[in-house]
This record gives structure tokens, sequence and C-alpha cells, in this order.
């Protein structure tokens, strides 16, 4: 009944939480002023990567290639083991595309075993708190089968609602319009973004100021959120702590006693949404409906 689980290091999922939930952890790399690094490091140092994106230090960031995700996979269904991988959303990422391939290739090579790629069509704890329920619901005795259909029937009620301060490294990334990007560099204007239907990243209001732009996090929370009591939600956070427990205090003003993990950014998405980003992840409402 048992499977192995993975997830990469865009799940925001650090290694004291991939201990904890038995999860294994591909890892993308980054490269900062010509420094390769992988972003899944436990020595990673949030303050010192946001000060160097402050201080406008050059980042790329590289995906996963299908020849590392065959050499990650195949030992497993070598051993007569099955796999599910939980993936950052296809709509700005090939890495699920990647694993697909690899995924697809093994499967023929090993008749009757299973590597299950799935699409979150999400990024971040968007997509690490799909690999929390999964690691949960295998530790109960669910089977792979029962674990890949949870995730299908819910990638569409994952909600991610994230504000920044500056859009340019979204831009940058190629992960907004400049014309949308102009909005955040105008009169102290804070985006309220959030990942659409097809994982795309979609601006869905503008507030002026950063507290509101907060609050206007907090109440979309509140309007969309679904049995907040039955789970645990999640912030990353670019290098701005204060406001990510700023952020925590408005929500349990409304819900008391809600469970928050709250992480850093990890620096494969950090880099594309820059220092002061913050960002929430939960289960709720479609993200079709209003």
């Amino acid at each position: 009944m048992s499977f192995v689980l993975f997830s990469d290091s865009s799940s925001n999922i650090t290694p004291d939480l991939a201990a904890e939930w038995d999860v294994r952890i591909l890892s993308l790399h980054y490269e900062l002023s010509g420094e390769e690094h992988p972003a899944f490091d436990e020595r990673f140092d949030g303050r010192a990567f946001y000060d160097a994106l402050r201080r406008r230090e050059p980042v790329r960031t590289s995906m996963i290639n299908s020849t590392l995700f065959a050499e990650a996979f195949e030992p497993v269904l070598a051993a007569g083991e099955d796999l599910i991988y939980i993936a950052m959303s296809s709509g700005i990422s090939g890495t699920a595309h990647a694993a697909q391939m690899a995924a697809d290739e093994l499967m023929a090579k090993y008749p009757g075993r299973k590597a299950l790629v799935k699409d979150t069509l999400a990024a971040s704890f968007g997509e690490g708190l799909f690999a929390k329920k999964v690691s949960e619901m295998r530790a109960e005795g669910c089977s792979i089968d029962e674990a890949s259909a949870w995730v299908d029937e819910h990638v569409q009620s994952m909600n991610q609602v994230f504000t920044v301060d500056d859009l340019m490294y979204l831009r940058h990334g190629g992960r907004i319009s400049g014309i949308t990007a102009l909005v955040g560099t105008l009169a102290n204007i804070k985006p309220i973004l959030w990942g659409d239907t097809e994982g795309h990243i979609a601006m869905t209001d503008r507030m002026i100021g950063r507290k509101k732009s907060l609050k206007a996090v907090a109440e979309r929370y509140a309007r969309r959120v679904v049995d907040p009591e039955s789970q645990t939600i999640a912030i990353a956070h670019g290098d701005c702590e204060e406001d990510a427990n700023y952020l925590v205090d408005l929500i349990r003003r409304q819900f008391p006693g809600q469970r928050v993990l709250v992480r850093c950014y990890e620096p494969g998405t950090g880099a594309h949404v820059g220092p002061g980003a913050i960002a929430l992840f939960f289960f709720g409402k479609a993200r079709g409906e209003n």
C-alpha cells in the first residue's frame, strides 16, 4: 500500500518539513552573481539572498530536466516500488512536463509500476500543501491511486493569494506582462495577485499601501476558505517575517486557533517574486468561483 513521495524545491518544503513528511525533494538551481546553488539547501540564508536581490545582483533560475527526473525515479521503480511526484504549475514552468516525459519512459521500462506526476497548477506552498496531504494519506494507509485522485479533485480548490513589493521580478522572469508590472511602480500601489484556473499568475485587485494590501489578502482568505479548522494554511515571505506575522494576526482575529505554517520563500521561486513578497495558500472555493 505504500509508495514513495517526491516533490521539488519550489514547493517551499524546507529540510525539516521534508524529514517530517517523508518527502524526497528534487532541487531546482539558481545562479546568483555567477555562482550556482541548489534551491533546496539547509544552509540557505534568506536574509543574504534577498539582500542580494535588493542590491539588484543578477539571478537566474533553472528547472529540473527529464534526465534528472529519470535518475531520481528509476531506482524507486527498479526496487519494485511506486511513486508520486507533486509538481509545480505547468502554467509557469516546464518542470511538470519534464517529469512526465521521464515517468512515461520509465513506466514503459518497468511494466506494472506507477510513476504518477501531479500538476498542482500551483507553486510554493500551493504545491507543498498537496505534498503534506499526500504524506498524511499515505501514513493512514491510503493507496497511491487514492492519493492521486484526491490531488486531482482538489487542484482547483488550492487558493494562492499574494502581494509583492515590486512586480519587476515577475516581469523579468516572464511570469507577468510589462503593462501589469507598471502598476506596481505607481504611487505605492500594491497589486493583489492569485493563481488562476490554469496555474498562471493574474492580478485580481490593487491597493494603496502595504498594510492595506495585507488586509486585502486576509479578507480574501475570509471570503474563500472552506473548513479552516480542518487544515493548516501556509504563508511564504520574501524576507519580511514581521509582515508575515502581521498577516497571521489578521487571520487569527477572525479564525482563532487557525494553524499557520510560515517560512521564507525558497530561492527558486523567491527570485521571481522578490523581497517583500507575501503569499497565502489554503484550500477553499474553486478558483473559478467568485
